[in-house]
């Protein structure tokens, strides 16, 4: 499997879990049920967005990174997110939650659409299928080895 194909699978989970979350905050659930949905894609939306950094960017880092460059922009969404995730975890009041969930949920939905419309293919076009592979099973042995 090429890590690409691995981080977009994970994508689609994370949309999943996105719906849910919306359809409690839509239909009332109380804030202890929102805020255990969002712990449930806290911990694997961090270590996606880790492994990203670890075992993608690098290999795109001369094409794509520099300053206000693609790589810098998903790096900075990332610790935006990982911000807007730490104040949701903490148990916060009802009109806490809403406001930041809001702005996580859009934050996260246009992050991942950049990713899957701009990242994905220019990294399939600037690194070779074999690299790719390659790197899915170095960082499924890394992150096993965490």
């Amino acid at each position: 499997m090429r890590i690409l194909d691995r981080f977009s699978s994970e994508h689609d989970v994370f949309i999943t879990q996105l719906d849910v979350i919306e359809t409690l905050t839509r239909t009332g659930a109380e804030v202890p049920s929102v805020v255990a949905a969002i712990r449930t894609l806290a911990a694997p939306l961090l270590v996606h967005a880790q492994n990203e950094e670890r075992a993608l960017f690098p290999d795109l880092a001369s094409s794509l990174g520099g300053e206000g460059g693609p790589l810098a922009v998903l790096t900075e969404e990332h610790r935006v997110l990982h911000g807007q995730l730490d104040r949701l975890t903490a148990d916060p009041p009802r009109w806490e939650l809403e406001g930041v969930l809001d702005a996580f949920l859009r934050l996260l939905r246009a992050h991942i659409e950049k990713e899957e419309r701009i990242l994905f293919p220019a990294a399939a076009e600037l690194i070779d299928d074999t690299r790719l592979e390659r790197l899915d099973r170095e960082m499924r042995l890394t992150t096993a080895a965490r």
